[in-house]
């Protein structure tokens, strides 16, 4: 992902050094757990020392003080429970009351070693406090706080009888749920439930997030994620079976990215964005396109609609010229006029905003494929000029410039595909490379496909962005970056980010069902000011 112009990528490079994430997979969270071990010598049983201390940390800073409170940790046999046993000791040593419940003796070692801890500290207490059951053993009715230590990112079978029996228990408590690395159940890559999962309300997952807590429906299982870094070194991300893929956005990372002005700037040197699109009926969509172009920072944007509805935009905008373009008999943009109109705004154009509110008249249509055959600058394709864009993304796998932002409907009737929630990381990744461009697949999250099979989860945003008028606000924010000389990943990456951003400032402040579009406009400089204080 570049963080100047360029064709140079930091995800080429170090992500990790531009502040991206990882998201690491089921298969290469195990590779990273050999190598340490291997490698570099540190005993599995530091691991779940570190692991189990990170997350009791946690989970008292989230909870806490817990002396007095009644602590319930229910334990698999495996290395999930040995963690689990780490964190009733540390719990039990800061005045919990603690009882675990053990489904199956511990298989590994350091979980063994763990568990043997466990005993040695029941039998001196005195202050009775500390209980160890069998999973057969029926547990207290009420606790102040719940720990699921069941299963970890390895389970990939139904959880059935007396697992699936404490998966119920745990969801049916009022009191908070706290899952370790995972919620039991819930698959690690796909974000579905094998079965059933656990509903937590945290989830203190170790050393890097998991795709699952993305995609699928993994977000209404896991509640608020918190990482654990437990001693795995981050040069190993470089290994070959464990490269990560795919990646999450940060503030730091977008801050960095984000245009400065040169002191020495004018209007064109900043950056000249051309929007166009609108339809009678549907003229406020290229009116918030334009704006958010201008608020992100190009320095002059110009719209162009058809002449039926330019009075309505030159209204409307009083620091965006409004071009008109000529029509048909049947109301689509005439083909001829319309690019002659237009030669000497696209001579002038660093950026285009192809398709709010354009409509689909088979006229308009043509004129869009038309326009994007012959466009040699960054093109942000947006809402109705995606069904233009798609007749053209199936001809040739020419690289293009582009930024697709299609929703899930869009995305649907582009790929002709019925299901797109089972692995939307999965898809990102496969359409922007088969179409060679940059694809935001907008949704909670928004996922940004990159080519080389590369993919971005937005990490901001929330439920107050689904509200008309928010996508043609997202592409105005790309074609405003891509004029200032972001590459097509960085705008759309940024872009994404920037306009989460101002939802989450907005819910903040407000009930997140009030925010309209023109409220995401007004936000962006807030956003921005939060963002650059990062660097």
């Amino acid at each position: 992902m570049e963080l100047q112009t360029g064709n140079k990528s930091v995800l080429d490079a170090d992500p990790l050094v531009a502040g991206y994430l990882p998201l690491v997979r089921a298969e290469g969270q195990k590779v990273l757990d050999h190598l340490t071990i291997e490698e570099f010598g540190i005993p599995p049983f530091t691991l779940m020392e570190n692991a189990g201390r990170g997350a009791a940390l946690i989970i008292e800073q989230n909870y806490g003080p817990l002396r007095g409170r009644k602590v319930v940790v229910y334990c698999g046999s495996g290395n999930n429970g040995g963690d689990g046993f780490v964190v009733a000791r540390i719990l039990y040593n800061r005045g919990a009351h603690v009882s675990v419940f053990s489904l199956k003796p511990p298989a590994s070692p350091e979980a063994k070693n763990h568990w043997l801890l466990l005993q040695k500290l029941q039998s001196s207490d005195r202050s009775d406090r500390l209980h160890l059951n069998a999973a057969t053993h029926d547990g207290p009715r009420t606790a102040d706080l719940y720990i699921d230590a069941l299963f970890g990112i390895g389970i990939n079978r139904p959880l059935k009888g007396v697992p699936a029996g404490f998966v119920e228990r745990l969801n049916a408590t009022d009191a908070p749920v706290i899952a370790l690395d995972i919620p039991s159940g819930l698959d690690a890559d796909l974000g579905l439930p094998h079965g059933t999962a656990v509903r937590a309300d945290l989830t203190v997952t170790f050393n890097s997030h998991k795709p699952g807590f993305f995609v699928g429906r993994g977000s209404a299982y896991t509640g608020h994620v918190s990482v654990v870094q437990i001693g795995i070194p981050p040069s190993l991300l470089t290994h070959d079976a464990v490269r990560p893929v795919d990646w999450i956005s940060t503030d730091e990372a977008v801050s960095s990215a984000i245009p400065r002005r040169d002191p020495q700037a004018h209007k064109y040197s900043a950056g000249m964005v051309l929007v166009i699109g609108g339809s009678p009926g549907l003229s406020g969509a290229p009116i918030l396109s334009a704006r958010a172009a201008a608020r992100i920072g190009a320095g002059y944007v110009a719209c162009a609609v058809p002449k039926s509805i330019q009075p309505i935009l030159a209204g409307a905008m009083t620091e965006i010229p409004a071009i008109g373009l000529s029509e048909c008999s049947d109301g689509g943009i005439n083909i001829e006029a319309a690019m002659h109109t237009l030669q000497p705004w696209l001579a002038k154009a660093s950026a285009m905003v192809v398709g709010p509110g354009l409509g689909r008249n088979p006229s308009t249509q043509q004129f869009v494929r038309a326009l994007l055959r012959e466009c040699s600058v960054p093109v942000v394709v947006d809402a109705d000029a995606l069904v233009a864009a798609a007749e053209l993304l199936k001809s040739d796998s020419e690289l293009r410039n582009w930024i697709l932002t299609p929703h899930t409907g869009e995305f649907k009737r582009m790929t002709n595909s019925e299901e797109i929630s089972r692995d939307r990381l999965h898809l990102a990744r496969k359409w922007a490379s088969n179409w060679n461009c940059t694809l935001i697949l907008k949704g909670f999250p928004s996922i940004i496909g990159l080519t080389k099979e590369r993919a971005v989860v937005c990490s901001s945003g929330n439920p107050a962005l689904a509200t008309a008028g928010t996508g043609d606000v997202l592409s105005g924010l790309c074609g405003g970056l891509l004029a200032q000389g972001c590459s097509s990943s960085t705008a759309a990456v940024c872009a994404t980010h920037i306009g989460g951003k101002t939802a989450d400032q907005y819910a903040e402040r407000n009930h997140p069902g009030t925010m309209i579009a023109g409220d995401m406009i007004e936000g962006i400089s807030d956003a921005l000011n939060s963002l650059l204080r990062e660097t």
